[in-house]
C-alpha cells in the first residue's frame, strides 16, 4: 500500500494543477482581449460578407449606406476589447440591417466556457410589459417577501429602467422597423439579458414602487449555469400532441364546433400526417371554427407553412425566393455551400426559376388540396414572437381575406424576410460566428415594402395582473367572436 501513496499524491496534485491550468484558460477566454488591429480584420471581414451576399442590401437601405456604416464602424475601432464587447458592439450594428434572422453568436469556446460555468443571476424574477419592469416572481423562497408581487422595478443597481429596455432591443434582431419582436423577447429574456449587459454582482440594489411607495431592497445572487424559464401561462392536459411535429389540438366545445390547433414550431418532421389527421377529423366532425395559435412561433421550415395554407386558402398564390449569389463568398471563412447548392436545386424543382439582372428567382406556387380542404372559418393568434414561417402564414391568410387576427402584431414583416438558407461565417481572430441568410423569401401578397408585421384586427395588451391571473386574453376574445362560453 505505502508504495501507491507516492503515486496517489502525485496523481492529486497533476489533477490539481490541470484544473488550475483549466481554470485559467477558461478566464483567458472570456477576459482575453484583442488588439484594434485584429478587431478591424474581423469586422471588415462582416462587412464584406454582407455587402456580397445579404439579401436585406437594398430593401430598407441602400448598399452606399450599408458601405459608409461599416467603414464607419470600423475605422472607430481604436481600443482592444474582449470577445464580449466586441460581440455586442457587432450586436448593435447588425441591428440597422433590419434583419431578424442575421445574428452575432458566441466563439465556440467561449460557449463552451460559459455553458461550464455557473454565473451570478438575480434570484428576483423580473417581467417587462410595454415600457416598464415588474416584479414577477423568486427563484428561492426564502426572498419572497422582499417584495411584493406586481410592484414596479424602477432601477437595478443603479441603472433606471427605462434607459435598460432600449438598450436590451438593439441588441435583438428584428425585421424591418417592427418593435413588437424586440419587445416580445425582451420580455421572456429580460432576466438573461439584463447581467449579460449591466454586469453580475454579488449583491443586487433594487428601488421598486408600489402604490407610490418607494422601497430600497438589497439581496445577494444566486449562481447556475442558467435561468430557469419563466413561471408563464397554464399548463392544459386536453390537448392531442404530436410532439414531434410541434402541434397540438383540443375542441373548444362540447359539440366539436371549434377546435384549437397550436403550432408551436413549424417542424420538419412528421408535420404532413399530423395535418392529415387534424384536417380529416375537422372534416368529419363538421366543425365550423378553427382557431391557430401562431404566438411564440419563431418559424422553421417552409414546406410546412406551404402545407398548412394548402388547407386553408381557397385560390393559388406565389411566393418568390431570391438570391444574388451561386456560391458562398470567402469560402473560408464558412462552410455548407454543398447544401447552399442544393437548396437552390431543391427550389429550382419546387417552382419556376428566373433569372433577372444578377438575381435568380424561385416562384412556388401555393395551391389549394380538395381533400380535408377546411372551408370554415379561421382565426389567427398571433403576437411578437410570431416570426419568418409564422408570418408567411400570417400574411398569406390576412391579405387573401382568409382569417382575422388576435392579438399583436408580428414580429415577422409583411413583405417577407431573409432566411431560406442561414450560413454561419467564423470571424478569423475572436472566432465570433456571424449567421447571415442567402435568399430573400418575398410574400407576394405585398406590393410594397412596409417594415412593419402583419397587424391584427383584434389587439390585446395584457397587464401585469393578467400575467399573476394566467388569463389568455387572445384565445378569449377569439371565444368570445365565436360566441362560446
Amino acid at each position: 500500500m505505502s508504495f501507491f501513496k507516492p503515486l496517489f499524491y502525485a496523481l492529486v496534485m497533476q489533477i490539481m494543477f490541470c484544473n488550475v491550468l483549466f481554470s485559467q484558460h477558461k478566464q483567458d477566454i472570456l477576459t482575453k482581449k484583442y488588439p484594434p488591429i485584429q478587431l478591424r480584420q474581423d469586422a471588415t471581414v462582416l462587412k464584406d460578407v454582407v455587402l456580397a451576399m445579404h439579401p436585406v442590401v437594398g430593401i430598407y437601405r441602400s448598399r452606399a449606406y450599408y458601405d459608409s456604416l461599416f467603414t464607419s464602424y470600423i475605422n472607430a475601432l481604436n481600443d482592444s476589447l474582449t470577445e464580449k464587447q466586441f460581440r455586442i458592439s457587432l450586436k448593435q450594428l447588425i441591428d440597422y440591417l433590419h434583419c431578424g434572422h442575421t445574428e452575432i453568436g458566441l466563439s465556440k469556446a467561449s460557449l463552451k466556457a460559459i455553458t461550464k460555468t455557473k454565473q451570478n443571476y438575480s434570484p428576483l424574477v423580473f417581467l417587462p410589459l410595454q415600457n416598464k419592469v415588474y416584479f414577477l416572481a423568486t427563484t428561492q423562497k426564502k426572498y419572497d417577501t422582499l417584495l411584493k408581487k406586481g410592484a414596479e422595478i424602477i432601477r437595478i443597481n443603479g441603472v433606471s429602467c427605462d434607459s435598460m429596455l432600449p438598450q436590451i432591443r438593439r441588441i435583438i434582431s428584428g425585421d424591418g422597423y417592427n418593435v413588437s419582436g424586440k419587445q416580445h423577447y425582451a420580455s421572456l429574456a429580460f432576466n438573461v439579458f439584463y447581467p449579460a449587459l449591466f454586469g453580475r454582482p454579488d449583491t443586487f440594489f433594487v428601488e421598486a414602487k408600489t402604490n407610490d411607495q418607494i422601497k430600497k431592497i438589497k439581496y445577494p445572487a444566486f449562481q447556475a449555469k442558467s435561468f430557469p424559464p419563466l413561471p408563464l401561462g397554464a399548463k392544459d392536459s386536453l390537448f392531442v400532441t404530436y410532439k414531434k411535429a410541434g402541434m397540438k389540438y383540443k375542441y373548444l366545445d362540447k359539440n366539436n364546433k371549434t377546435l384549437l390547433l397550436k403550432i408551436e414550431k413549424f417542424s420538419h418532421v412528421k408535420y404532413r400526417k399530423a395535418y392529415r389527421k387534424i384536417f380529416k377529423r375537422l372534416e368529419k366532425n363538421k366543425t365550423e371554427n378553427l382557431v391557430i395559435d401562431l404566438r411564440n412561433n419563431g418559424g422553421g421550415s417552409l414546406a410546412n407553412a406551404y402545407k398548412l395554407l394548402t388547407y386553408l386558402m381557397d385560390t393559388v398564390s406565389t411566393q418568390s425566393l431570391k438570391t444574388r449569389i451561386r456560391n458562398y463568398p470567402y469560402k473560408k471563412h464558412t462552410s455548407g455551400n454543398i447544401w447552399f447548392k442544393f437548396t437552390r436545386f431543391a427550389f429550382s424543382r419546387m417552382g419556376q426559376h428566373v433569372v433577372k439582372n444578377d438575381t435568380d428567382i424561385y416562384v412556388y406556387a401555393i395551391r389549394p388540396i380538395k381533400r380535408h380542404h377546411f372551408d370554415g372559418k379561421v382565426m389567427v393568434l398571433i403576437d411578437g414572437g410570431s416570426f419568418s414561417a409564422s408570418a408567411l402564414v400570417s400574411a398569406y391568410l390576412k391579405y387573401k381575406h382568409r382569417a382575422s387576427f388576435i392579438g399583436e402584431e408580428t414580429g415577422g414583416a409583411l413583405e417577407g424576410c431573409n432566411a431560406g438558407v442561414t450560413p454561419y461565417y467564423i470571424l478569423p481572430n475572436t472566432k465570433v460566428r456571424l449567421r447571415v441568410p442567402a435568399f430573400r423569401i418575398e410574400h407576394d401578397v405585398s406590393a410594397k415594402i412596409t417594415g412593419y408585421g402583419i397587424i391584427p384586427e383584434y389587439q390585446i395588451v395584457y397587464g401585469i395582473k393578467d400575467i399573476f391571473s394566467k388569463k389568455d386574453l387572445a384565445l378569449i376574445k377569439a371565444k368570445e367572436l365565436l360566441k362560446i362560453e
